[in-house]
């Protein structure tokens, strides 16, 4: 056998992630655009609370996108869900585009948080399909640059330039995601699940670059018998003792991002270094965050199938932890009435790290686990139960950032998210296991541990 060529699944592999692009401009778009809709002489005047609905209802549609994607992804297949989880997209840049009151932002936030949803639904698994164990993880994490791509996108360009424009370019990311996307092969499994075995091949040849796919066709028909004969209910996904042992752990890695406070620090970014009150211009304090998450997205890429997703977590949370209370100290001794002058600089040092420790781990590893510890016949459904975790999650973390700040002060809110995220790392010790490197089925074979469980899940593996 000659050397693996992986050429083709990372071209395709761009493609695919390209799609999140679209769901980080949205959630980036809120950091430019608040202060200036909170501004007096906003043309939509809004007050702290409905900016923090307005920065919700992004999550809130996410419990839509899924579900549908999830009854989607096996009748359409893969490759046509995430064309469609575009139009979502396109429709929220419309909208935002001809918005004229709060309720109209409302719905462009629902219609985005819809494609969202989708996209995180349908993306992992996708992915997986297409992706050799030696690159799979790398391929996924690409999600996460994508999104930072997005963020990033906004924060260049959001401060300098008016809604309406700003919107327009959140119309024309999508539109350009469908034309990149479109030419890209459907998934293998997708296709023998279709008893079309003639163009899953060609699909493999295609992927694999080698005409000799034989060996990953029986596997795959293997796979798919298994499936059939055993069709994935959410009954399943909670009873089957592997299964259920890769939902906890997928739910407590989804919970552990979302409660580290990332949505509400990418949402409200330029509105924290307003109160922060540093020399710097809070429009260039947020690029200077943006960038280095987007950096950090790009080294990950390359680490995350050399060091492991454990480890990478485990420093993830941990150094979100320390760099999210080095936020909390500040606006602790400000509120305090200390003269913070001569550290006006540790508000952006510490959100930078945060960034950096947050992009390392906790915004890669949940896609890329996700992508590998569940059973074909079960994979959608543990999607759609990831995103609409994530969006119940994203939901409270938005809403409470603006309570709790507006009540007790920033400090309170990010003393919480350091706290909850230490959790996060006895959670990540104790519980995530290490699947770096190894194929689906031995990631299944080492989550069902019982003989019957062996035999039955040797079909559903890689």
């Amino acid at each position: 056998m000659g050397k693996p060529k992986f050429r083709t699944q990372i071209i395709v592999g761009i493609a695919a992630t390209f799609s999140f692009t679209s769901p980080g401009f949205h959630l980036g778009w809120p950091s430019p655009s608040l202060p200036s809709l909170q501004a007096a002489d906003s043309d939509i005047p809004i007050t702290s609370s409905e900016g923090s609905w307005i920065v919700s209802f992004l999550t809130f549609g996410c419990l839509f996108g899924a579900p549908i994607a999830a009854l989607l992804v096996d009748s359409l297949g893969r490759k046509l869900s995430l064309l469609l989880g575009a139009f979502p997209l396109i429709v929220a840049g419309i909208l935002l585009h001809v918005a004229d009151s709060f309720w109209w932002l409302i719905a462009a936030r629902f219609m985005a948080g819809i494609g969202t949803g989708m996209m995180f639904t349908v993306a992992p698994i996708y992915l997986a399909e297409i992706a050799s164990a030696d690159i799979r993880g790398a391929l996924t994490s690409m999600i996460s640059l994508s999104i930072n791509v997005g963020i990033l996108l906004t924060y260049c360009v959001g401060p300098w330039v008016s809604r309406v424009t700003l919107a327009s370019l959140g119309t024309v990311v999508p539109i350009i995601f469908v034309l990149m996307f479109v030419w890209a092969p459907e998934s293998p499994y997708y296709l023998i699940m279709k008893n079309d075995r003639k163009s899953a091949i060609k699909s493999l040849q295609w992927l694999r670059e080698d005409g000799d796919v034989n060996a990953d066709v029986g596997k795959i028909e293997e796979s798919i018998e298994f499936d059939q004969k055993h069709a994935g209910t959410f009954r399943d996904l909670v009873l089957v003792p592997g299964n259920r042992k890769a939902l906890y752990i997928i739910v407590g890695i989804t919970i552990a991002q979302q409660f580290s406070g990332v949505i509400a620090i990418l949402s409200y970014c330029g509105l924290i270094f307003e109160t922060a009150g540093s020399t710097l211009d809070p429009s260039i304090s947020v690029i200077i965050v943006g960038a280095v998450q987007f950096i950090s997205g790009i080294v990950c890429i390359f680490t995350v199938d050399l060091t492991g997703r454990r480890p990478l977590l485990l420093i993830s949370t941990v150094g979100s932890s320390i760099f999210l209370g080095g936020v909390a100290l500040y606006f602790q001794l400000k509120a305090g009435g200390t003269d913070v002058s001569s550290i006006s600089w540790l508000p952006l040092s510490s959100l930078v790290g945060y960034n950096i420790a947050y992009t390392i781990g906790l915004g890669i590893i949940q896609c890329v686990i996700l992508s590998e510890i569940f059973p074909y016949n079960v994979k959608a459904l543990a999607g759609m139960t990831c995103a609409m975790t994530g969006s119940f999650g994203g939901m409270a973390v938005a809403k409470f950032y603006q309570v709790v700040a507006d009540g007790w002060g920033i400090h309170a809110a990010f003393w919480s998210f350091s706290g909850f995220t230490i959790c996060s790392a006895v959670f990540t010790l104790i519980a995530v296991p290490e699947t770096k490197q190894r194929s689906l089925q031995e990631i299944q074979e080492q989550l069902h541990k019982t003989t019957e469980s062996k035999i039955a899940l040797e079909k559903s593996g890689e």
